[in-house]
């Protein structure tokens, strides 16, 4: 069976970036005007034909609240003068609860919206909590949410910007009084000096950050950056304040000037691969971090291996500039050539194709709540929705295996005219894991998934 493609959920301006409700069907959309649109796809999970006999309500918008509205984009230093004068929401994020939505802007501003206010357009007016002007030097470009294991510390804001600039933020302490003449002398102290409830800066990196991650344990943050470098920053509670602890094994790191750790410390930041690193998960049970890069290909990180890549996974013809993970072993991927991805790694194989923009870059994948949806953004301002039961099915995957229609042939001579070479460019060279049982019966379900996919002959004397 293919996958279902849903209703689109249609907003009033280009998204960057969503985030959805943990539990409720919610979504909340950062848009290229700096607003912020709450929408109900619930309806967008029935049939079309439900759809129609609802037509009437066919409006899935709960509100839009003009959060970074009123701010002037802060840029990059080699960026030209011609910018577009008002500020965007670039990167929105839903607490573990899903009470609080945070946000981050092209103008440098982080803040907290009341999800249960903003979820209605009678209250929504008032669901602003907080918000942080000139929270990072540069536009933010990626936010993310995480429980560190440091018991001085509660939940976090971690903020990437233009610029590399990474800041980590309690946000115990975060909250401010909404009154303009606040705001404005709470602005000015945050030019000169760490903002309100910013707790660690790190000013390690030369480009813009892509991506966020942490492990299970809450021990370690991980950021990809569009340098080359992946950073890793130690959470973990074992440094004294004004002592540097160096552990057995590890290099010492030479900090930037305007690096202030607080109660972490930088781990390490690996070599540069000459490559933009552009997305980021973490999987195989946490042994491996992946990063999508700008020339298509998956470059695999070994756990508490930083200095170099273990491993890489070509194939794609451009761009890898989302990554979703569905279990250990299997991987979305969304790339600049439009295409959504279905991927099996190490034993590495694709498997089939999720769906396409029509030519246009998928910039983000985002799982729904209870993972029933996947949501995707390109450079419409649709939001495109995809059935993902496919991915919850029992048995041999053998939905994901039917996916192998006309959409999987085009991206095959996609590649192939892309300077691919064969299906070869699409599985492992090199691996540095040992094989053990479990990987033996992943290896034999990636083969019972290969045969079910048409290989490039099949295909050309199909077409004849």
């Amino acid at each position: 069976m293919a996958t279902r493609v849903l209703d689109p959920v249609e907003c009033s301006a280009q998204p960057l970036d969503i985030a959805f409700h943990p539990s409720k069907e919610i979504l909340a959309a950062g848009l290229v005007d700096g607003t912020v649109e709450f929408h109900d796809y619930s309806l967008n999970m029935n049939s079309n034909v439900a759809r129609k006999e609802n037509a009437d309500e066919d409006d899935t918008i709960l509100s839009s609240i003009e959060v970074h509205v009123s701010e002037s984009p802060k840029i990059k230093l080699k960026t030209p003068l011609r910018v577009n004068p008002i500020s965007s929401c670039r990167a929105t994020v839903f607490s573990f609860l899903g009470d609080m939505l945070y946000t981050g802007s092209s103008g440098g501003s982080i803040s907290a919206i009341d999800v249960t206010k903003a979820s209605n357009h009678h209250t929504s007016d008032g669901s602003l909590l907080w918000k942080i002007d000139n929270a990072s030097p540069f536009g933010i470009n990626a936010i993310f949410y995480m429980k560190p294991s440091n018991p001085k510390v509660g939940d976090c804001l971690v903020t990437g910007d233009d610029e590399g600039v990474i800041r980590i933020w309690d946000l115990r302490i975060c909250g401010t009084v909404m009154n303009y003449e606040k705001r404005a002398e709470d602005a000015f102290k945050n030019c000169i000096g760490l903002p309100k409830g910013c707790i660690a800066s790190f000013h390690e990196n030369s480009d813009f950050i892509s991506s966020f991650q942490v492990d299970s344990s809450g021990d370690t943050l991980l950021a990809a950056s569009a340098d080359g470098t992946l950073t890793v920053i130690d959470l973990r509670n074992d440094c004294k304040e004004g002592q540097k602890v160096i552990k057995r094994g590890v290099e010492p790191v030479k900090l930037h000037q305007k690096t202030e750790q607080g109660p972490f410390r930088l781990h390490r930041r690996s070599d540069d691969q000459e490559d933009e690193l552009l997305s980021m998960c973490i999987m195989k049970g946490g042994r491996k971090v992946v990063c999508g890069t700008q020339d298509g290909i998956l470059n695999f990180w070994s756990w508490n291996t930083w200095g170099d890549i273990s491993d890489r996974f070509p194939g794609h013809p451009k761009s890898i500039d989302a990554l979703l993970k569905v279990d250990e072993d299997t991987l979305l991927t969304g790339s600049n050539d439009g295409i959504v991805r279905v991927l099996q790694l190490q034993p590495d194989k694709l498997l089939g194709v999720l769906g396409d923009h029509n030519g246009f870059p998928v910039e983000k994948l985002r799982f729904g709540a209870n993972n029933r949806v996947i949501g995707s953004v390109s450079y419409d301002t649709m939001i495109r929705m995809w059935d993902a039961s496919i991915f919850n099915d029992d048995g041999d995957n053998d939905a994901i295996e039917d996916t192998e229609t006309s959409a999987v042939a085009d991206d095959r001579d996609a590649l192939m005219a892309n300077g691919g070479e064969s299906e070869d460019d699409w599985e492992d060279v090199d691996s540095d894991d040992s094989m053990d049982d479990s990987d033996s019966d992943d290896n034999e379900k990636g083969r019972k998934r290969s045969q079910k996919l048409k290989t490039e002959n099949e295909l050309f004397f199909e077409d004849l």
